[in-house]
């Protein structure tokens, strides 16, 4: 875990001394390169790849049981996902470090999209400053957009910015 504290300090300092004291926007845009692979384990411990899911537009949420915003935006992401998810569209979430609590939190928190367990940090070439992170991922595997901090992904200018993406 001491290896994921400095850059979520770190993270949270810029965000921060950005002027985020304001509203934020939903996403900003990314440079448009290809995602990094990976391959994770989701909870039922099937590997899970990136790459494979090609074709389909991917809201990708790096997120933990500790992190109270990441806990607090669950729920509206799980609502974006009732409300968008199907084969053009998904959720997926990737809880940072051990596994400790998981359950727990989906018996308060049911969650119905994907969601996967990086317990050894090997997502730090996503380079992750802090929690909750959020990319989007267009159906070539590109990040087109990304967010720090909590949002509210079902509010109606969210379905709307999403409802926008070309397919």
């Amino acid at each position: 875990m001491r290896r994921l504290a400095r850059p979520l300090l770190l993270g949270a300092v810029l965000f921060a001394l950005a002027g985020c004291d304001t509203e934020p926007q939903l996403m900003e845009p990314s440079t448009g390169a290809l995602a990094p692979d990976f391959t994770l384990p989701d909870r039922a411990g099937r590997p899970w790849q990136l790459s494979r899911q090609r074709g389909r537009t991917l809201l990708v949420n790096f997120w933990a049981t500790w992190c109270g915003p990441c806990r607090r935006e669950m729920p509206a992401l799980e609502r974006l996902q009732q409300a968008l998810g199907g084969d053009a569209f998904q959720v997926v979430g990737i809880h940072v470090g051990p596994d400790t609590g998981i359950e727990r939190f989906l018996e308060e928190v049911p969650i119905s999209f994907t969601l996967l367990t990086d317990a050894e940090l090997a997502l730090e070439n996503w380079k992750v400053p802090m929690l909750p992170a959020t990319f989007l991922i267009d159906a070539e595997g590109h990040a087109r957009y990304w967010a720090l901090g909590e949002r509210e992904w079902d509010a109606p200018e969210a379905l709307a910015f999403f409802a926008a993406l070309e397919p």
